[in-house]
């Protein structure tokens, strides 16, 4: 090898160890390019975690939206409504959130009316109205899916071993429901011996007592509307919530629809994130080319300068 160009080789060794020893030894100055893309490194790898993180936040409300009010339960921490719908004695007949279930969000609103037009007919007869807890609306869910396909009532669940009350019923909407099951008040008022449940002939103004009955004070709803004449109704009835929240239909709606906004704040802090990481990306790669052009300037400079 000539001396010339060994010379040359012996700078160029120097100059790339030189350039190791400014990126490498701590303490050695850095450039501003460096500390940007020092930034921009730490920036790319806490939105990629705050990507994961959203990712991970998204499916689950995805996956918890698809189950209708099972998600919505699950959500709301309810344990004893989604026993209820897991112990139901039919819930091979519940379509979990499907369209026209009755444990769809759509039903779960439809079933909060017909609960409403109850608490008008009680109010206007001097009676306190009927408030809702998660249990009450699960059960019911369970008992008017069965009643689609049993038409027939269910009779699925008891409360510390009592029996709930129900009605049930097949009608176009929740206000023909109600009217009809109060229009049973004509004959409780010309036999007010009917209204026991003692009494053979109860069932000409079971509906009526159960939604008119002073002990009666929590209550759930349902409503299947699965293609079929009509939507096949469910009430029921109990004394006492048994130490669950109670809701009013109001505090209800208000619950829902803050369960139905959860994917969609879920997906937009995802691609809020993925945005941010994004721009991070190009932050990071527009530094790394600058950190790379002063490098390259730099070991021209010290070659040229050993020639």
């Amino acid at each position: 090898m000539k001396k010339g160009h060994f010379k040359k080789l012996l700078a160029s060794i120097f100059a790339a160890a030189m350039l190791v020893c400014v990126l490498l030894v701590p303490g050695f100055a850095k450039t501003d390019a460096e500390k940007e893309l020092e930034a921009a490194n730490a920036q790319v790898t806490a939105l990629e975690q705050k990507v994961a993180e959203c990712q991970a936040a998204y499916n689950t409300a995805q996956t918890q939206s698809y189950r209708g009010s099972y998600g919505f339960f699950q959500w709301a921490g309810s344990e004893s409504a989604m026993k209820a719908l897991d112990d139901a004695k039919y819930k091979n007949l519940i379509a979990y959130g499907t369209a026209g279930d009755a444990t769809s969000l759509d039903n779960m609103v439809t079933a909060l009316e017909l609960i409403d037009k109850v608490n008008e007919k009680r109010k206007a007869d001097g009676l306190k109205e009927l408030v809702v807890t998660d249990t009450m609306m699960a059960m019911a869910q369970a008992d008017a899916d069965a009643y689609y396909d049993l038409n027939t009532a269910p009779k699925q669940f008891t409360v510390n071993g009592a029996k709930i009350a129900e009605n049930l019923g097949t009608f176009a909407d929740a206000g023909k429901t109600v009217d009809n099951w109060y229009a049973e008040k004509k004959i409780a008022d010309e036999h007010p011996d009917y209204m026991s449940y003692s009494s053979p002939s109860w069932s000409q103004v079971g509906h009526y007592f159960n939604l008119s009955s002073k002990k009666f004070t929590v209550t759930g709803a349902a409503a299947n509307s699965r293609p079929r004449a009509g939507i096949k109704f469910c009430q029921v009835y109990f004394s006492s919530a048994n130490g669950e929240k109670t809701y009013t239909t109001a505090e209800y709606r208000q619950r829902i629809a803050e369960y139905r906004v959860l994917v969609d704040d879920r997906k937009e802090d995802l691609d809020e994130a993925k945005a941010a990481l994004q721009e991070a990306k190009v932050r990071q790669a527009t530094a790394q080319r600058i950190v790379n052009a002063e490098q390259q300037a730099s070991a021209t400079t010290t070659t040229t300068a050993n020639a």
